[in-house]
């Protein structure tokens, strides 16, 4: 979602934290959420604010972070920032600060452990934060279980008064269900002065973003605050449970907006797991046991599964069923049918009216329209052309081991594989030709020819009795 305001916005994401009680080698914000880290996750919910620049607070396995954020970056400006000793939020935020130059704007600072939150939310936060021309706006959530939250102190008037860290709650301060899930927008550079002058007396001796809230009413500062429409969009990520908790959470409001906004099927919701980044047409069927993640679009009137796995960039045209079939990185047309038991590779493009048999492999190959691959075969760096049809156990033998090297194959169109072929690749199979079963072709095969290469058959009369005389044992007298 984008914003309305007209001034400039920046986004401050904190990814310091270790994350101690996920109790992993891995960095909290690298953990995974239905095909994407956490950290992926909310810097996609930014993103579409199409901030200015987006700032990383990293500490805690700092450089794996930033290998992986350069690996993975966002779609606008982004840098990153060390903050070590990790001395608490209003620590982090001042380390973005030298960055921040002659900026002047809103800074929307979030943490880097809520994989659910939209950028909807966070456009809302933003435009209501500079439609009141509040110098510090924040996010509040009301909660059943306030667990490790800061509490919300309002005046009598409703007003935020202050945010006190769970630590520091008094005995009354603990019953208060409305909670600070740590999102925030900071006018710039308005608020430089109270970021400079906070102070770590609290028992944890770390500096408090929450302490700005009050450090503005001082100031006599506009205050705003919105609470969130459903607390489960800022769930924090501490532990593997409540990893695990956001990942059904995340799957639930995606089965349900498939099943009532697009008109979709979801035979078993308990077995079956989908990430928002999937489009699946109308009429389309899933059956349990599905696992669908990545940027995925299905057409209208398929099925798939049960039991299919599909990860990556994944387009499936409209009637096409996919059965108990592994299908990363490919692009499928109409009126397939695949499966049971196919892996379908990366850099793979199936053309309409196709078959892709069970135990089939295709990796880096394009099929046109109306050719089979049915059975137990493997196709590799290969073109294969229209109403093709490849035997049982045909195999393109594309790499030479030798060499490292990886050569291609080339089937034109009509052309057929008996079944137990093995193409060596580099290797072309003309218009209408037909390698003969059991043939291991290593050359060109012209136009409407027939290869054969294999040992011509003998029979040998007799031969099993004979065998079975040597072999049997001596009598014993």
């Amino acid at each position: 979602m984008t914003t309305s305001s007209k001034a400039p916005v920046r986004a401050v994401i904190l990814a310091a934290g270790q994350g101690k009680r996920m109790k992993s080698a891995r960095a909290k914000v690298l953990h995974d959420v239905l095909g994407k880290s956490i950290i992926t996750r909310i810097i996609d919910a930014v993103d579409s604010l199409k901030p200015e620049k987006i700032h990383v607070v990293i500490g805690h396995q700092a450089e794996a972070v930033e290998n992986y954020l350069l690996a993975n970056p966002a779609l606008y400006p982004f840098s990153t920032h060390l903050q070590s000793p990790q001395l608490g939020t209003g620590h982090a935020l001042q380390q973005v600060v030298p960055d921040l130059g002659d900026f002047k704007g809103t800074l929307l600072v979030t943490v880097g452990d809520t994989p659910l939150l939209s950028g909807k939310t966070l456009g809302e936060l933003v435009t209501r934060h500079q439609a009141e021309h509040a110098a510090v706006s924040l996010l509040t959530a009301v909660v059943d279980d306030a667990k490790k939250y800061g509490r919300i102190v309002r005046d009598r008037d409703g007003s935020v008064l202050k945010i006190v860290e769970d630590k520091d709650t008094s005995d009354l301060e603990k019953h208060i269900k409305e909670v600070n899930p740590a999102i925030y927008c900071f006018e710039w550079p308005i608020i430089a002065k109270g970021l400079e002058s906070l102070r770590n007396d609290n028992q944890q001796k770390e500096y408090y973003l929450t302490d700005l809230i009050a450090w503005a009413r001082a100031q006599n500062l506009i205050v705003s605050s919105s609470i969130v429409g459903d607390w489960r969009e800022v769930i924090g990520i501490n532990t593997r449970l409540e990893l695990v908790e956001a990942m059904h959470l995340m799957r639930d409001k995606v089965l349900t907006d498939l099943s009532l906004e697009s008109g979709v099927t979801i035979i078993d919701r308990a077995s079956t797991w989908i990430s928002p980044e999937v489009e699946i047409g109308e009429d389309s069927v899933v059956l349990p046991g599905c696992h669908l993640t990545g940027e995925i679009k299905i057409g209208r009137d398929c099925v798939i599964g049960p039991h299919t796995v599909m990860q990556g960039k994944v387009v499936v045209g409209n009637r096409t069923v996919i059965t108990q079939s592994l299908v990363v990185n490919t692009q499928l047309g109409d009126d397939c049918r695949v499966g049971p038991y196919a892996h379908l590779r990366e850099h793979t493009l199936v053309a309409d009216k196709c078959r892709v048999g069970n135990f089939v492999e295709l990796k880096k190959s394009s099929v046109a329209s109306n050719t089979n691959v049915s059975h137990l075969s493997y196709i590799g760096d290969a073109e294969l052309g229209s109403n093709v049809n490849i035997g049982a156990g045909t195999i393109t033998a594309n790499y030479d081991h030798s060499t490292g090297i990886k050569s291609g194959t080339v089937i034109a169109d009509g052309a057929s594989t008996g079944s137990n072929s093995v193409l060596v690749a580099p290797i072309k199979l003309g218009k209408q030709s037909v390698v003969a079963a059991g043939t291991v072709a290593t050359k060109d095969v012209p136009d409407g020819a027939l290869a054969v290469a294999r040992v011509r058959q003998e029979n040998k009369e007799g031969w099993s009795s004979r065998k079975k005389g040597k072999t049997s044992a001596p009598s014993v007298s």
